[in-house]
């Protein structure tokens, strides 16, 4: 009766194949590839690497692998005994080993699990502790102008936190949250704000904002100008009649002086002797409009907008 190895032998020198080109062919030992040729088993660890090589020897060889394995388990009667030894037990004992949670074991994943929180509260606590604190400024923004002479600032700060406005201590609300009116000086201001972690100047943050403050320009009212009416009667007296908004100012024999008037709307005159009588408005002559040089003259003036037009 033919066995397995002799199947496997007759095979490899049919096709003409040499032990080295097989093993280099199959990454299989030489020397396992003599031991199945011999139907030498034992120096094979386990039966699961045994039937391994088999199978990869007998696919090579173009064999019919179910058969070759099925002559094997005929021809070999006494199966490879699994050393405690092989790699495959020391794995199994290895695991069996480790899946035996004894109180011992316990209590030493718990102390570790526990120091190891510590250790990362205490890297926590020094971390926040030499971290400069947080500052965020909500109001004003940066670079402003404005013409309200007080502007108001808002923020917060993290926790345990001091906060300095312009070097005065300003108190916040549990949520870190503050609050400040400042008054401005006209022209540009610097807000420094100071963040300050348990009181520790070393752990400060300083956030600055540059408001302009243009004081609103007061529009002084301008008073109107005031029209003045000069009466100049110059060589001789003459008889004068004259009425300034309506209101009769002279109406007898002026002798020769400067009387002057303050007039808003309207004049009238009346002069019994033209060459005498002379008329200013604002400090300029009026000229009567009439031909005559001598003798009665009357004239009618109205005052627009600082002007005076007279006919």
């Amino acid at each position: 009766m033919l066995t397995v190895g002799q199947v496997i032998k007759n095979k490899r020198l049919q096709l003409g194949k040499s032990l080295d080109v097989v093993s280099a062919d199959t990454k299989i030992q030489k020397r396992f590839l003599e031991y199945i040729e011999k139907d030498e088993f034992s120096p094979f660890e386990s039966e699961v690497f045994l039937r391994g090589f088999i199978k990869i020897y007998a696919e090579y060889l173009g064999l019919d692998v179910k058969k070759v394995l099925a002559l094997y388990r005929r021809t070999n009667h006494t199966p490879i005994a699994q050393s405690q030894d092989t790699p495959i037990f020391k794995q199994k004992a290895l695991n069996n080993k480790r899946n035996v949670l004894t109180p011992q074991l316990l209590i030493t994943v718990l102390l570790t699990l526990f120091s190891l929180g510590v250790v990362a509260y205490i890297f926590v606590q020094i971390h926040r502790f030499q971290t400069p604190p947080e500052l965020i400024i909500t109001e004003p923004q940066q670079d402003i102008t404005t013409t309200e002479e007080t502007i108001k600032v808002k923020g917060k700060v993290s926790d345990n936190t001091d906060i300095e406005i312009n070097d005065v201590a300003v108190e916040q609300n549990e949520q870190g949250e503050f609050e400040k009116e400042i008054k401005l000086n006209e022209g540009m201001n610097i807000i420094t704000f100071k963040a300050r972690k348990n009181n520790n100047n070393v752990l400060e943050t300083v956030e600055t904002r540059k408001i302009t403050y243009e004081k609103p320009q007061v529009q002084q009212e301008v008073a109107p100008k005031e029209n003045i009416i000069k009466l100049k009667v110059t060589d001789s007296s003459a008889w004068i009649k004259l009425d300034i908004d309506s209101v009769n100012k002279i109406a007898n024999i002026v002798e020769p002086s400067e009387t002057e008037f303050k007039i808003e709307k309207t004049l009238h005159i009346i002069t019994g002797k033209l060459s005498s009588t002379h008329l200013f408005f604002n400090g300029e002559e009026i000229q009567w409009n009439t031909p005559n040089s001598t003798g009665v003259a009357e004239m009618q003036c109205t005052v627009q907008e600082n002007k005076i037009s007279c006919e």
